[in-house]
């Protein structure tokens, strides 16, 4: 994401962060994916069983990436860096440092987001939008997997489960109009995240570098860390 696309909209960018935390909790979905060699998951209870089961001994993620994305006003992709930080029940920092610095952290029922020296702080209680980000990404973590959210749909290769996730919230689809995510089929932890927009944008995030249930001190979400 550009710069300039984070800071048109605090919730907008927050929100899009927030999903992709979700991501990590055990998320699926459905693709154009059959004709690259994905075929359709026969048992989706079971699937969602074993990631419900994993997502529950998550306490704590760390994991550097790569996001490229597409809009459709620009001839070139953006690429940007980072890493990003976990911990249950419900501390997150995302923090770009490519080729911008932009920080955004949840930690003690408020939204922060740091721009360059600029920080804006929401309170999550006061604010339905904020609020209603909370509680899906507590609901993720601990495996509360429901379809009453996102229509779910999941298809799968030799390496990896490729799941969609389309959001049945309209203000949602505002944001995101879809997910795939690619899941290792060896731990069962998102590779990659590509999210479309609308019908010419979209976002990928590859991860690298996961570590999980790593202890992480508490300063980490704090946006002056």
């Amino acid at each position: 994401m550009s710069n300039i696309y984070l800071k048109k909209n605090g919730v907008k960018s927050v929100r899009i962060i927030a999903v992709l935390i979700l991501s990590f909790a055990a998320l699926p979905g459905h693709a154009s994916a059959i004709q690259d060699g994905y075929s359709p998951v026969e048992d989706m209870e079971h699937l969602l069983g074993r990631l419900n089961t994993n997502a529950a001994t998550i306490e704590s993620i760390q994991s550097h990436f790569i996001q490229k994305k597409q809009l459709e006003f620009l001839d070139e992709t953006i690429v940007s860096k980072g890493a990003f930080w976990f911990k249950k029940e419900n501390k997150l920092r995302w923090a770009y440092n490519e080729p911008f610095d932009y920080v955004i952290v949840i930690n003690d029922g408020s939204f922060s987001i740091k721009d360059g020296e600029k920080v804006s702080v929401y309170d999550i209680d006061s604010n339905p939008a904020f609020a209603e980000i909370n509680n899906l990404i507590v609901d993720m973590v601990r495996g509360n997997i429901t379809e009453d959210k996102f229509e779910m749909t999941a298809f799968e290769n030799l390496q990896y489960y490729l799941m969609k996730l389309v959001p049945r919230d309209a203000a949602m689809r505002e944001v995101i109009s879809s997910m795939n995510i690619y899941f290792s089929k060896s731990d069962l932890t998102v590779r990659e995240v590509v999210m479309k927009e609308s019908e010419k944008d979209y976002t990928v995030i590859t991860f690298t570098d996961k570590q999980i249930n790593e202890p992480i001190e508490d300063m980490v979400f704090s946006v002056d860390y």
